[in-house]
């Protein structure tokens, strides 16, 4: 029978100066709690069986700062909330919290990481932990033509059935941008293919309700809940005329929306001053 494997990768940028010699050993895999060197999965796609194959399983997507993970129980509460939506059979809580700490400790020269942590419909689950490469570029997104059910039973939901948003991302990049905005079966703004929305508007923030069919985001929640960031529907055309627009992130936090299909964003000082007080936030909560 055929396998899909996983290799340990080799890394070495933004790895600590004093520790370049070991970057190349930092990715590591942890499969069912234990650390592997690398991971050989089954390529048969019979159902129930390998929801790696099949798309059938969800993700959780993190951010690591010095060997904390950032906002964790946030994290495993949408996984679990989710994994029960979907009636999978996902491990016990304390097992993942106990093997996570396995993973960090064995990629500790990682300053800033990404880790991903992946539920499989079968009961196996995968975490990777990686460098979490940092941007200042600036971000464009276009209009995706075809719009997300908000009705369907994956919306909201991390999962591993990615197809409508892969296409998405190949849509942006073959039109020069790098990301999209999609819209709801209702024709208002749910998210874009990776991160939730945000816009201001009289100097207000608004971010779309997830009867959008959004995801439920990390980060958009803490704004919600902490900055005074409000839910608002929104049509693509009318989110393209606001004075600024972000897309928001667990990973990357929040970014400025530069251009907008052909219209170039303002900026503006009461983002610059919400994206500094909320970098300023998050890192009071990753100190001992």
């Amino acid at each position: 029978m055929g396998r899909d494997r996983i290799e340990s990768e080799s890394i070495d940028r933004n790895c600590k100066r004093e520790n370049r010699g070991k970057c190349s050993e930092i990715l590591k895999v942890l499969f069912n709690g234990e650390l592997v060197s690398d991971l050989v999965l089954p390529a048969s796609g019979d159902p129930g069986r390998n929801g790696w194959l099949l798309g059938d399983g969800i993700f959780e997507t993190l951010k690591s700062v010095d060997g904390k993970i950032w906002a964790f129980s946030h994290h495993l509460d949408r996984a679990y909330k989710s994994g029960a939506i979907l009636g999978l059979v996902l491990p016990i809580r304390s097992d993942v919290e106990v093997g996570m700490q396995k993973l960090l400790q064995a990629t500790k020269d990682i300053e800033h990481g990404r880790i991903r942590i992946t539920f499989l419909s079968n009961g196996d689950w995968v975490a990777t932990h990686k460098v979490l490469e940092l941007s200042s570029n600036e971000l464009s997104v276009v209009d995706y033509r075809y719009p997300k059910n908000e009705n369907s039973i994956l919306a909201g939901i991390k999962t591993l059935s990615y197809g409508e948003n892969a296409h998405a991302l190949r849509v942006a990049h073959s039109a020069g941008a790098d990301d999209v905005i999609f819209k709801n079966l209702a024709g208002n703004v749910a998210e874009s293919a990776v991160a939730n929305v945000l816009w201001e508007s009289d100097g207000k923030f608004f971010t779309p309700p997830l009867s959008s069919g959004c995801l439920p985001g990390i980060t958009r929640a803490f704004l919600i809940e902490y900055f005074g960031v409000a839910e608002l529907d929104i049509t693509p055309a009318d989110l393209q005329k606001c004075r600024a627009s972000y897309l928001l992130s667990s990973a990357k936090g929040i970014r400025p929306i530069n251009r907008y299909n052909n219209t170039e964003n303002q900026s503006s000082a009461n983002g610059a001053k919400l994206i500094s007080e909320f970098n300023d936030w998050v890192w009071s909560k990753l100190q001992p």
